[in-house]
């Protein structure tokens, strides 16, 4: 052989060597990621096959077995030399245990990363340039959770969203949420291989929302989701009947007359009152089943958000302040709000009123953030016929139980993962922003709804009374010319 050649030779072993190297590094390192999050039971077997290997070699066994498998090949002087050396043996065989459980303990998150770098590749994610983003890095949370940072490569966290399906069918495990890191360089991608529970109850969960304003939106998975209607004061509601829409919109505004002694609230349904019903002997509560009645309200509601305007331009201020300008906040919930807009307009009356409830929530939503009133519509199927595109636009909170449709969907959330929702009663799919959440929400039985009723219902005896002003349904104002107020407060909004 050539010098030529032999100086390729070398060259490529020890190009061999580096890559067997980086190989057992990249291993080792991931299986010392999941090391601390082994069960108790895994340590019992690594230290059961520690013990075995050291008897193994102290015993001479594979050498003895070897001698009765190949008798002519290995006889009984050889093996009783060879167990002189029972120290070698020792070292071969915990190196050799030592690789196979760092291949087994590395592996789950090898496995994971090359799969996901290959369902980034197959869904197009592609920079500018072409590049498809990589795995950067797998943290494991626990024994069910992992954290994947992501090299984006450029690519926007938008698309990872639109791609959601293929990435969690590549890797065979839930997909919690997709957050983008402060350097936008990278997204961390949070997977679960436990499923979510069916059922959350009510009385597990309610408790950890415990600010005024606050309420529980459900479960997903290892942690729960919460929300205000003070930071997010608008909310969307949707999904196909028994999906459990109308029981969430229960829960919800228990729990906030639970954490919020001081609100107001106001609830509009029209499919005879069933859901909202028991509300209607609370002090602090309006229930209205009427669409004529429904309009009206709207139009109170409305009333009452000038005359906010009004306190606020004359104290300064750039929001109303419920203890210093003696003022409850508000939460008007219509369920099934599409009878309302579209479904009730069988005569020329009522088409009238559905055209002034219309007009009313679109201007209370355009503006009611900073008058401390919130909106909640439910309803079973979102078109621009049921819910005017500009009211859908003020509504920030998005919440959807399963839906029939693909477009059905994307309109409440921006994809398809409404429709892909298993049929499991209090499932839905969380957005605010750019989050998008699956989660479980709570269920509230009628005894412990009865329960705590009479909780809320006790604040107010014996005179007692937690709100600052007059339920704003009993108020009767004077018409009042309020248009250059209006406009003047929606500019400095819009700014």
């Amino acid at each position: 052989m050539s010098k030529k050649n032999d100086k390729v030779a070398v060259v490529e072993f020890f190009k061999g060597l580096l890559i067997i190297g980086k190989k057992s590094v990249f291993y080792i390192y991931h299986a010392g990621k999941r090391l601390p999050h082994l069960s108790r039971l895994a340590w019992v077997n690594i230290l059961f096959g520690v013990a075995l290997v050291s008897v193994w070699s102290i015993k001479n066994t594979p050498m003895w077995y070897l001698h009765g498998t190949f008798p002519d090949v290995f006889s009984q002087q050889f093996v009783r030399n060879i167990g002189m050396f029972w120290v070698y043996q020792l070292g071969f065989f915990l190196i050799l245990l030592f690789a196979v459980a760092v291949f087994i303990l590395a592996y789950p998150n090898v496995d994971t990363i090359k799969r996901i770098d290959q369902a980034l590749k197959m869904a197009g994610l592609k920079n500018g340039v072409g590049d498809s983003p990589k795995v950067k890095d797998i943290e494991v949370l626990n024994q069910s959770r992992k954290k994947v940072v992501i090299d984006t490569k450029g690519v926007p966290r938008a698309d990872f969203e639109k791609k959601r399906s293929n990435i969690r069918a590549s890797v065979n495990s839930q997909i919690e949420s997709i957050w983008e890191q402060k350097e936008p360089k990278y997204v961390d991608l949070f997977l679960n291989d436990k499923p979510l529970s069916k059922k959350v109850p009510y009385s597990e969960v309610a408790s950890e929302a415990n600010q005024p304003g606050e309420f529980v939106i459900g479960k997903t998975y290892g942690r729960l989701v919460k929300n205000s209607i003070f930071s997010v004061p608008h909310w969307l509601t949707a999904g196909a009947t028994g999906m459990g829409k109308s029981y969430f919109l229960r829960q919800m505004m228990l729990n906030l007359l639970e954490n919020t002694p001081n609100l107001q609230l106001i609830g509009i349904d029209l499919k005879d009152g069933i859901i909202m019903r028991p509300f209607k002997d609370l002090p602090n509560a309006k229930i209205v089943r009427d669409i004529s009645e429904a309009s009206a309200v709207l139009e109170k509601v409305h009333a009452e958000m000038t005359e906010r305007f009004k306190v606020i331009e004359e104290k300064g201020c750039e929001t109303i302040n419920f203890e210093s300008h003696k003022r409850d906040p508000i939460l008007v919930v219509i369920d099934e709000c599409s009878l309302l807009y579209y479904g009730s307009r069988v005569s020329a009356t009522e088409k009238e009123h559905a055209k002034k409830a219309t007009e009313l929530t679109e201007k209370i939503m355009k503006l009611a953030r900073v008058a401390g009133i919130s909106m909640v519509l439910g309803t079973q199927k979102v078109t621009k016929d049921t819910i005017d595109t500009h009211i859908q636009e003020n509504m920030e909170g998005r919440l959807c139980f399963k839906v029939p449709s693909i477009q059905g969907s994307s309109l409440v959330v921006g994809n398809k993962m409404a429709r892909e929702l298993p049929r499991v009663e209090g499932r839905a799919i969380f957005r605010s922003g750019v989050d998008i959440i699956e989660v479980q929400t709570p269920f509230l039985g009628a005894d412990e709804l009865k329960r705590r009723f009479k909780v809320v219902s006790d604040r107010f005896k014996n005179g007692k009374s937690p709100l600052a002003q007059k339920l704003i349904t009993d108020i009767v104002r004077k018409q009042v010319k309020t248009s250059n107020l209006n406009k003047k407060v929606e500019q400095e909004v819009k700014s």
